[in-house]
């Protein structure tokens, strides 16, 4: 028995610890409706299935004890086979928990729906076109003609909608403290919608381990390749007339130095976010030392060409790609990403040459699948 209790106490102790390492609960200290109804809808189906596992637990070391071998006075019934009382209780509970849940499931996943607006209007959300590079997110706002690598900013308050695609290996866009996770998959787009209730935290002090602190944590969720750890970025929330600024200050090819609520931090400013551009963001996706091996090893056709092409992308990065501004933005970038996937590869190639004006977003996207595959 107390070798029993030790090894509970133990993994109470491990789950704590385990829980603790990524700096704080973001799922208990959410921000924004949607996270925090998330976050409500998951706590309240955990209190609800503790409903079965407590009482499980309890009876368990319960009977463990009343009925081990030392104890005389426990009653021995070898002739019992049945109770009406003990079957109602032991179906009954799990069939109305289940049902409950059921309802939260059904209630939750359309209350919180990623393709939902949070405005009365969609069309006053800030429109914020999000592509997962190798290995970096880059984020187009194609109403103010920016782009942004690894930073992504929004005011206070202000509904957001995120297109969302991919550039090479499926990923997953998540911001924890605003919202849940979305797939990011070549050819295809899908939706995030979220709100900030409030400005983003300030505490930038790498010294004290604080830099974690300074807005909020966004990053690939999803393994997609040897750098994806290096997917990280910052997302920001603040107020209107900072908001502005910032967009103006980037037009202007001025957004070298900005501040985030007052503090103060570097990007890298650069001018038009073109093809050209785009394509030589990509990072590769093998370290130096297998770079090396392959210059040394190639012999075959294919080795060479397989050597070549790591040559060109060069080893995949050890840090995040620095922040990046662009004050403008080639004309259907995003919409080009996506038709490079189509089925029909010299199609498609025609296709993005032929383009001169932004398309609707419906005819890459279905309104109507939970996730819009595209073609």
């Amino acid at each position: 028995m107390r070798q029993t209790i030790l090894a509970v106490l133990s993994l109470l102790a491990a789950a704590a610890v385990l829980t603790g390492c990524g700096g704080d609960y973001v799922l208990l200290t959410s921000e924004g409706p949607v996270a925090k109804g998330q976050s409500e809808l998951m706590m309240t189906a955990i209190y609800v299935m503790l409903l079965v596992v407590i009482p499980s637990i309890v009876m368990a070391l319960w009977f463990g004890w009343k009925f081990r071998k030392s104890n005389k006075d426990a009653d021995y019934q070898p002739q019992w086979t049945h109770s009406t009382t003990i079957e109602i209780v032991v179906w009954g509970v799990p069939i109305l928990i289940i049902l409950f849940l059921a309802y939260l499931s059904y209630k939750g996943t359309h209350e919180y729906d990623p393709y939902k607006s949070r405005s009365a209007d969609p069309s006053q959300d800030l429109v914020i076109q999000v592509i997962a590079e190798q290995f970096k997110w880059i984020f187009i706002y194609p109403e103010q003609n920016i782009a942004t690598v690894n930073e992504v900013r929004f005011p206070e308050k202000q509904p957001v909608s995120f297109r969302i695609t991919s550039n090479f290996a499926m990923t997953s866009f998540f911001i924890p403290k605003l919202s849940g996770q979305v797939y990011a998959m070549a050819g295809m787009q899908t939706r995030l919608h979220m709100v900030a209730d409030n400005l983003s935290p300030v505490v930038q002090n790498p010294a004290e381990g604080q830099d974690d602190k300074f807005g909020y944590r966004g990053f690939a969720s999803n393994y997609s390749g040897y750098g994806f750890s290096q997917m990280r970025f910052r997302a920001h929330s603040v107020a209107q007339a900072d908001f502005d600024k910032w967009v103006q200050d980037i037009q202007n090819g001025q957004g070298s130095t900005y501040a985030v609520n007052g503090k103060g931090t570097t990007a890298i400013q650069k001018g038009e976010l073109n093809w050209a551009e785009f394509e030589a963001l990509r990072d590769g996706n093998r370290s130096q030392h297998q770079i090396d091996a392959m210059v040394k090893t190639a012999r075959t056709e294919t080795e060479i060409k397989a050597r070549d092409v790591a040559v060109k992308e060069g080893p995949y990065p050890t840090k995040p790609h620095p922040v990046t501004y662009y004050s403008s933005v080639e004309a259907n970038l995003f919409n080009k990403v996506i038709d490079q996937y189509m089925s029909n590869p010299h199609e498609a190639k025609k296709h993005r040459s032929e383009h001169t004006a932004e398309p609707e977003v419906a005819t890459h996207e279905s309104e109507e699948a939970p996730a819009s595959a595209v073609h």
